[in-house]
């Protein structure tokens, strides 16, 4: 929240023009206006050169952070946040919510450093001022991904649309139509669903279960989970995402665990 500010800066400032003006100001003013037009020059190189300075040195930051990343991964990463910015957009708000939801993802969960950040950062403004066509993006990462990667891709963009903890319907036929174009299994976005589109999470939640599914049920949703978030299929896209898949593991161990201790009580 944002407070409002009763700080007397400005106030002081505009008291100062007042008294200059009011002391002779104008004609001091007159004397150096001549001045004034032969430095205008020179204050717009140095506002250009700054701004040009700063993207230079953006743009450096960003190629040194994907310099030695693989191609596979900087296409994932951009592709990835390509398609989250349509899911931004799909309620016609670009809510700040969904898009702190998305930057969170590769700040907390993939623990992207300063550099890596400002890339995607930079990727996310891209992203929702191009608008690349949906169509094409669902097809390039049918062409160039494996099922896991794309399991990760719907995850989070279920994740994003629920940041403003509403489901709206071009969302919801968003989120459908990505899930069928990109060959997600049914039973896994249903779990996806059960686990996002809801108030609270539980140990059912996370592996997309009711509270009264049998031993059967409960073990095959488990092995499902751990197969499909098994950090060694995410290995070539960097230690980041390896990471997540790890703490994916440890969460979907906890919620089995904890479920297992209940059907034995």
């Amino acid at each position: 929240m944002q407070y409002r500010s009763y700080n007397n800066g400005g106030n002081y400032f505009y008291l100062g023009i007042l008294i200059f003006f009011m002391f002779g100001g104008f004609k001091v003013l007159f004397l150096f206006l001549p001045l004034l037009f032969s430095l205008a020059p020179i204050f717009l190189l140095f506002f250009v050169g700054s701004k040009v300075l700063k993207t230079i040195f953006s743009n450096s930051s960003i190629h040194k952070s994907i310099h030695n990343a693989s191609q596979e991964r900087v296409h994932y990463v951009e592709l990835m946040i390509h398609l989250m910015a349509h899911a931004i957009k799909a309620d016609g708000v670009v809510d700040t919510r969904e898009i702190q939801t998305l930057y969170t993802f590769f700040q907390s969960r993939l623990q992207f450093n300063s550099n890596q950040l400002r890339w995607v950062q930079d990727l996310i403004q891209y992203s929702l001022r191009k608008n690349y066509p949906l169509e094409v993006i669902l097809q390039t990462m049918n062409q160039e991904f494996k099922n896991h990667e794309k399991q990760l891709c719907i995850e989070l963009l279920i994740a994003v649309v629920m940041a403003d903890e509403k489901l709206h319907n071009n969302e919801k036929a968003l989120l459908d139509m990505v899930a069928t174009d990109l060959n997600i299994d049914k039973d896994f976005y249903n779990q996806l669903k059960s686990k996002y589109i809801k108030t609270s999470q539980s140990a059912y939640d996370i592996l997309g279960i009711s509270a009264n599914a049998s031993n059967e049920k409960i073990k095959k949703a488990y092995k499902n989970l751990c197969k499909q978030y098994h950090p060694d299929k995410v290995q070539h896209l960097g230690d980041e995402f390896k990471n997540f898949a790890d703490e994916k593991i440890k969460e979907i161990n906890k919620a089995y665990d904890s479920i297992m201790q209940k059907t034995k009580a």
